[in-house]
Order: C-alpha cells, then sequence, then structure tokens
C-alpha cells in the first residue's frame, strides 16, 4: 500500500469525484431531469467504478449550473478528505456554535453522499443499517428533552432532516464569523450560551447541565418549529453545495430496505399522491400490516378460552397466549410501519406512542396473567391440596407479586412516554389520608385474611360454625371467605368480621360427642331406675364404636314432670354422617331398654288424681313431734346449725356405695373400682 501523503490525496479526491458524479445524478435522477442523462454514472462503496477520463467527459455534459455547484463541493470534498483522521473514535464537535453548526450540516452532507453513493443504487439490510447510524450524527445535535423518550429517535430524525434542507436554503454568516472556541462571551460580547441564525430564529444554545453539558445543540423551540421553518424556505434554491438536493423528500417517501426506491418509481402516480403526510401506498402497506395482526390476534383470542376448570394449569397457561401475542405484536407493527412502511411525522408519532403504550400493558398484563401460571405450577404438587389452605397463600402471594410487577411496568412505560410518574407518586402522598380512609375496610379485609392464613382456625372443606353461619368452607380469599351451607346456600363472610368471630371447626374434632337428658315417668320406682341405669351403663360399656373410659349414665334430678336421666358418650369418629349412624343405634337401643323396664318416656304434662282424702298418718305425726320436743328439752335442737358433736356423729354414717351393690362387695374385699 502506498503510505505516501500524495498518493493518498489523490486516492481521496479520486474517490470524492466519482461519489460527487453519483450524487449529481442522483439528484437529477430525483429532479425530474430525463433518466437517460444520468444512465450510467454510478459508484460502489468496495471501488471506483468511473475511470478519469469518462467522469470528466461525465461531467462535461451536466449542466453549467451544477458543474459550479460539483466543482465547490468537488474543493470542499477534497480539503475534508484530504486529512485523514487520526482519532476515528473522537465525538464530534459541538463545543461551541461554530463546531456544532459545523458538525450538523457535515453529518446531513455524510448522509445525504452515502445515500446517493450506496444505498440507493442497491439498497441492502446492512446499507439501511449503515444510512441510520450515520443519521444518529444530525440527530445527536437536537435537544430532545421535551419529547418523550420513546419518540426521540424518530421525532428527532424528522426534525434533523427538516432543519438540514432548511439550512442549506438560507444565508448562512461565513464560519469565522460564527462564535468559535471554549470562550465565554462572543467577539461581539454576547452571551455565547446561546447563539442565533442571523436573520431568522433557530437557535443553538449550551446545555447547562447533564451528560451533554457544554455541548451546543439546536434548541428546544427550534426542534418544535423544524417543520414550519422548512415550509417557510421550501421554495428556494440551495445556498451550499450538498451532495443530495432533495434529501429529505428522498428519505421520507421511501420506505425500507425490502422496498428499493425503483419500486416506488414504478408505482402508480395515485400511489405515491400523498394523504395525510403520507404517500398512498403507505396507508395501504399499513393496512396489510395491521391486517395480518388482526387475523393472528383472533386465533391468540380463541387460544387464550381453551383450558377448563379441572386443569386449571393448563387454563392459566392458555390465558397468557393472549397478552402474551399483543407484547410480541406491538414491537413488531412499530418496526414494519416506522423502518420498513417509514411513516413520517405526526402519524409516526401516535404509531410510536401507541405501540410503546400498548406493549407496556401487554407487559403488566403478562405479569397478571403469569402469576397463576406460576401458582397452578407450584400446585400441582401432590403435596398441597387444589383447594387446601396452602394452595390458596400460594395463589394470593403470586397474585400479589404479580400486581407490584405490572404496577412497576407500568410507571417505566409512564416514564417513557413523558408522562410524570414521579410527580403523580409524590402528589398521591397529599391524598394518601384520603385514600386511606376509603381503603380501610379493604385493608382491614387484607389484614383479616392474612391472619386466617397465619392462625388457620379453619381451611378449605372443614365444616365449621362461625357466628350464626354453619356449613363447609369453600374458598378463603384476600377479601372474604366463603361457607356453603347444609341448604346449599353460598354465605360470604368478610375477612375483618370473621376474624373477630367465634369459630367453631367441627373438622378438628378427634371424636364426637352424645349427650342428652332422658326423661321417664313418674310412676317409675326406685327399682325400675337402678334397672335402667344398670342396663344403660352397659350398653355404653359394651359398644365398639363408643369410648368406654368417658361414658356415662347418671340419675340427675327431678324435672318438672320427669325424672330425669342423663345419657353421656363420646363416639370414636370424626366423620359426621358415620356419627349420625352410630348415634341412632344408641338411641334404638335405649328405646328397647325402656321398654323391657316397663317404664316409659315421660313428657310435659298435667296428672289429675281423684280419690277421697285419707288426711295425714296420726302415729308418724306424733312420733316427728315427739322427737323434736326431745331434742329441745335436752338442748340439741339442730337449728339453725348442728353442733360440733353432732357433726362428728354424722359424718359417714350413710352407708355408700349402698349395701348389696358389686362396688359395695369390691369395696369389703380390698379393691377399688372407678363407676362409669
Amino acid at each position: 500500500m502506498n503510505n505516501h501523503p500524495t498518493s493518498r490525496a489523490q486516492s481521496a479526491g479520486l474517490k470524492t469525484l466519482s461519489i460527487l458524479g453519483a450524487a449529481e445524478v442522483t439528484r437529477l435522477r430525483y429532479s425530474g431531469f430525463p433518466r437517460r442523462r444520468a444512465k450510467t454514472v454510478r459508484a460502489s462503496s468496495h471501488r471506483v467504478l468511473l475511470s478519469k477520463p469518462d467522469l470528466t467527459r461525465r461531467l462535461w455534459r451536466m449542466p453549467a449550473q451544477s458543474m459550479i455547484a460539483s466543482g465547490a463541493f468537488f474543493l470542499f470534498a477534497m480539503i475534508a478528505l484530504g486529512q485523514e483522521p487520526t482519532h476515528p473514535l473522537k465525538p464530534p464537535d459541538r463545543s461551541s456554535p461554530r463546531a456544532a453548526l459545523k458538525t450538523f450540516l457535515e453529518g446531513g452532507d455524510a448522509l445525504g453522499a452515502f445515500l446517493a453513493r450506496d444505498y440507493l443504487p442497491s439498497p441492502s439490510r446492512a446499507n439501511f443499517h449503515r444510512l441510520v447510524s450515520l443519521g444518529e450524527t444530525t440527530v445527536q445535535g437536537l435537544d430532545l428533552n421535551e419529547l418523550p423518550p420513546v419518540a426521540r429517535q424518530k421525532g428527532g430524525r424528522a426534525a434533523a432532516l427538516f432543519l438540514y434542507d432548511t439550512l442549506n436554503r438560507i444565508s448562512l454568516p461565513p464560519f469565522d464569523e460564527i462564535p468559535g472556541g471554549n470562550l465565554a462571551t462572543s467577539p461581539t460580547g454576547t452571551n455565547a450560551s446561546r447563539w442565533v441564525v442571523p436573520n431568522t430564529e433557530i437557535a443553538l444554545v449550551r446545555m447547562p447541565s447533564g451528560p451533554r453539558s457544554g455541548e451546543f445543540l439546536f434548541s428546544v423551540d427550534t426542534v418544535a418549529r423544524a417543520e414550519s421553518f422548512y415550509e417557510q424556505v421550501r421554495g428556494l434554491a440551495h445556498t451550499r453545495p450538498i451532495p443530495l438536493g432533495n434529501l429529505r423528500a428522498i428519505v421520507a417517501d421511501g420506505g425500507g430496505w425490502p422496498i428499493p426506491p425503483r419500486w416506488i418509481r414504478a408505482m402508480p402516480a395515485w400511489l405515491r399522491v400523498p394523504l395525510a403526510g403520507q404517500a398512498a401506498w403507505k396507508w395501504f402497506a399499513l393496512a396489510l400490516v395491521l391486517g395480518f395482526f388482526a387475523l393472528c390476534l383472533r386465533v391468540a383470542y380463541r387460544l387464550s378460552h381453551r383450558g377448563s376448570s379441572e386443569r386449571p394449569f393448563r387454563r392459566a397457561l392458555a390465558q397468557l397466549a393472549l397478552p402474551a401475542f399483543v407484547f410480541l405484536a406491538a414491537p413488531a407493527i412499530a418496526y414494519l410501519s416506522l423502518l420498513q412502511i417509514n411513516l413520517v411525522g405526526h402519524v409516526a408519532s401516535a404509531v410510536v406512542l401507541a405501540a410503546t403504550a400498548i406493549t407496556y400493558l401487554a407487559g403488566a398484563w403478562i405479569c397478571w396473567r403469569f402469576a397463576p401460571v406460576v401458582a397452578e405450577a407450584a400446585i400441582a404438587s401432590p403435596k398441597i391440596p387444589t383447594e387446601g389452605i396452602d394452595a390458596h397463600l400460594i395463589r394470593i402471594t403470586t397474585r400479589l407479586l404479580g400486581i407490584i410487577a405490572a404496577a412497576t411496568l407500568l410507571a417505566v412505560g409512564a416514564d417513557r412516554l413523558g408522562i410524570p410518574v414521579y410527580g403523580i407518586v409524590a402528589g398521591l402522598g397529599v391524598g394518601g389520608l384520603a385514600i386511606a380512609l376509603a381503603a380501610q375496610p379493604t385493608v382491614e379485609n387484607l389484614i383479616g385474611g392474612f391472619t386466617l392464613f397465619a392462625d388457620k382456625p379453619i381451611r378449605v372443606g372443614d365444616s365449621c360454625r362461625c357466628g350464626s353461619d354453619e356449613g363447609t368452607v369453600e374458598s378463603i380469599g384476600i377479601r372474604s371467605t366463603r361457607i356453603r351451607g347444609a341448604d346449599r346456600t353460598l354465605t360470604t363472610i368478610p375477612n375483618a368480621a370473621l376474624s373477630r368471630m367465634s369459630v367453631e371447626n367441627f373438622a378438628q374434632r378427634d371424636r364426637m360427642l352424645i349427650k342428652s337428658v332422658v326423661g321417664f315417668r313418674y310412676e317409675t320406682s326406685s327399682e325400675q331406675l337402678r334397672y335402667l341405669l344398670v342396663k344403660l351403663r352397659e350398653l355404653l360399656l359394651g359398644h365398639p364404636r363408643l369410648e368406654p373410659d368417658s361414658a356415662r349414665v347418671r340419675f340427675i334430678g327431678f324435672g318438672a314432670s320427669s325424672l330425669d336421666i342423663e345419657v353421656f358418650a363420646y363416639v370414636k369418629t370424626s366423620v359426621r354422617a358415620e356419627f349420625l349412624g352410630v348415634q341412632e343405634d344408641i338411641w334404638l337401643r335405649v328405646m328397647d331398654i325402656v321398654a323391657e323396664s316397663g317404664t316409659g318416656f315421660a313428657f310435659p304434662s298435667q296428672t289429675l288424681y281423684f280419690g277421697r282424702d285419707d288426711g295425714l298418718d296420726a302415729k308418724r305425726t306424733e312420733a316427728a313431734e315427739a322427737q323434736v320436743r326431745q331434742w329441745r328439752d335436752n338442748g340439741c335442737l339442730p337449728f339453725p346449725h348442728f353442733s360440733p358433736e353432732q357433726l362428728r356423729q354424722m359424718r359417714g354414717a350413710v352407708v355408700y356405695p349402698p349395701p348389696g351393690s358389686a362396688e359395695a362387695s369390691t369395696a369389703s374385699s380390698g379393691s377399688e373400682v372407678s363407676p362409669p
């Protein structure tokens, strides 16, 4: 390789001259000149295709005006390209208005030259991405802080093209008259933090802070009014040599690399007519893209409704299909619409904002739908009952995590759209008290739900009594608990109220109690009562489904119309249906024993006895009165209390167990038996 400076300059000049020829021919082609005047002049990104004599002959055929412009650009390009960069990674210089304006114009020139030399002759994916990369130099020269972050790329490109074409059509002062260097003030003494192009409102301002502090960028107002500036000067001729005269029109009216310019030129004229700022063919292409994705959306919608309640994991997975499709489809539509169809202007901004908003909403939707998938996958383990309290706790936890993730994603999306999320969050502190008061019942129910999960007084499937409601627990949610009554009525109790109730959990019983008081007629003799007590005790002690240690039968007193015997025993089961069967068997056997004893069950009644009154027994009355007179005469009348000597004599005077009973015989032999 020849490294001589003269050789490098000659090579650079020849290459520049070839680029200039291609650029000029492209300009003529897109400016309405006959194509026969520019049919062979081309340049490649890999090698120079034109020889010196051929290039000279072609250039002599150009119009005089084009020759003058081309000559001036040739001289400028020779000076620029003759100096090889020593720091290829050095960032563009925007340290002063002069440097910023020069960098912006040179960036636009490089974009136009590449478009004319490489992209328009042979569109490809690599050339397209290179074209986009070259455009970043001009976009970086704009202050885009007032645009939503998501719209800065597309909006910045449009504004840069408008400003570049505007500056090419107005009279710019010589560069040596533009403030340059790192001076705090301009040569005229004005503040160098802002410079306005003479006779315009286009301003370059110094960034006071941030990552680009000290750089001069086109002001926010200039960016916002870039299109209006262009509309005012679009009819003027160019005042400086440029490689491609209608750069903005070519970029705005063209498409992506799959849609080469020759296809667009081959379209009927009515498809290239502007309609709402876009060529008509772009609207048709957008309709086709939206129609295709609408058909796919219908398929995803039908897929999301598959699954059944018997298979909750598959159902949750199917419900994830629709938000997942929307999440993938929105960026795809934005890519095709903005980069391939190349929508521009306000339509492009609307597409960018809509696609971004839908993407983040779909992401939040995915977080919401993905939580049940994780929960059901965990619950699918055989160790976790599907409707148990652990399963419900897993569902609630994953759902809360999904809500937090969705809210975070929405906050990020809102920030990308330019919505002041942090200001909104800070403002919530002002209304926090009102929200807290309004949400107090909800918070109470939420805390009550966690209390139920922590203490676990009841579980799903348990039979219980809560206050006056009795039934089976069907579900325990974040806000309420549902109980299905015996009559199939579904009762919903807020968790806050349930946590304050007395809850009876029947499912936690290890035994079930039989307890009842049986009344017998007053005509029953004492011997009949003894017979009943013995037989009933034998029944309870001998039944295989009763616990013998706690079983008892006792004569407990005289009722209003009956002699009352209490029956008390535990059935060795926690299943209510089995308990009812055992209890039924006990009561039927009790009826048989009562029938065998010769007595009967009492019921509330009054018995009237008709007969002659025989009066009182005179002998027994006289004996009782004589005993009392004797106590009085001896000074030992036990009123109001027994004397200590009387109390000592009475202790142990009653024989118990009664003589003749089995316990009395056992006690006399020296052993003890605990009565049932």
